[in-house]
């Protein structure tokens, strides 16, 4: 026996869209897009190595009532994590100036 009911319609656009930091029409551009990446990126290092500091004082004040929040795998990660954040974007960043350059030589010669 088959169904008789139909699926829905589906929708042009999504209801919830992806976040940006960027006005619709700035998503497409290439700087723009940089420096919204930085700019996520630079707050999840900052973040990260607030809780790393906060934890480094929590072990050293050494109060039993008050334990450091996160574990020796914790810390690792999040140290990890900052480390290849600031790889990636230290990659971005030298991709962009390697393209900057290039098309500058190009302008040169033209």
């Amino acid at each position: 026996m088959t169904s008789t009911k139909k699926s829905p319609p589906i929708p042009d656009t999504a209801d919830l869209q992806p976040f940006s930091w960027l006005d619709k029409d700035l998503r497409s551009d290439p700087a723009a897009q940089f420096i919204a990446f930085v700019l996520d990126m630079s707050q999840g290092i900052h973040k990260c190595l607030s809780a790393l500091h906060a934890n480094t004082l929590l072990q050293e004040h050494g109060d039993p009532a008050c334990p450091p929040l996160l574990n020796a795998f914790d810390t690792d990660v999040m140290f990890r994590w900052s480390l290849a954040s600031t790889s990636t974007m230290a990659e971005k960043a030298q991709a962009c100036v390697d393209y900057l350059n290039a098309l500058q030589a190009r302008q040169r010669k033209a």
